[in-house]
């Protein structure tokens, strides 16, 4: 059939129309034909807008994560704003948990360069090592998908059923006791990923920095070659 030549949909309903789908039956239900049919036109519309359904799952991971965003000029520094980035990331995730394999594997889709590239500017604006950019945004986003897929498989399964009865005392107890909840855990260890790396990182450069030669040093140096320049 051939394409209109005027599109008979926007953009943004064809990636909302998407998301709803895939939230609905998951990745394997979204088809072209079925995006088509919910839309009410043809599957030659959507070539208007898409080249293929990589390009649909790209602009659907792009608009689940629009709110993930770098740090507005009031946010405060980078310590604040990159742990609140991974937060909302995982909310996102936590919203549309069908799109986890889509974002983990979105560099290969070239989805979400231009965040990373408004990310990394920022934190090297505000004076973050350019050795720390790249450690620091991976780590902070392995985590947060980790984060999420372990949560989203607790709560899909729930509880390990082993676990109520008496085999595993000490592991019920645990888990009926836990001390802080899930998203407590994740602000105390995106902090620590912050932390850790930027110390990490530090070290580092300080161990492939020549040492300063003390003025000490210099003056001894100085003054012992006109002695020997005296004698001479």
């Amino acid at each position: 059939m051939a394409r209109p030549k005027v599109p008979l949909i926007s953009r943004r309903k064809a990636l909302e129309t998407a998301l709803r789908i895939i939230d609905e039956h998951g990745l394997e239900g979204l088809s072209i034909r079925r995006l088509a049919e919910a839309l009410g036109v043809n599957g030659a519309s959507l070539y208007h807008h898409f080249r293929n359904k990589d390009e649909i799952l790209t602009g659907v991971a792009e608009l689940a994560l629009a709110e993930v965003r770098i740090g507005e000029p009031d946010s405060g520094d980078w310590r604040h704003w990159l742990p609140k980035n991974a937060r909302a990331l995982r909310r996102a995730l936590l919203a549309h948990p069908a799109l986890l394999p889509v974002v983990a594997g979105r560099p290969a889709l070239g989805a979400g360069v231009r965040a990373l590239d408004e990310a990394a500017a920022r934190l090297m604006d505000e004076g973050v090592p350019s050795a720390a950019v790249m450690p620091l945004l991976d780590g902070l986003e392995l985590f947060t998908i980790g984060s999420a897929l372990h949560e989203i498989q607790r709560d899909g399964a729930g509880e390990p059923a082993e676990v109520a009865d008496e085999r595993y005392p000490a592991l019920a107890k645990a888990m009926a006791e836990r001390g802080l909840s899930a998203d407590e855990v994740f602000d105390l260890v995106t902090a620590s990923i912050v932390e850790g790396i930027d110390e990490a990182v530090k070290q580092r450069q300080e161990r492939w920095m020549p040492p300063r030669k003390s003025s000490r040093d210099t003056s001894s140096r100085q003054h012992g070659g006109r002695r020997a320049g005296g004698k001479a």
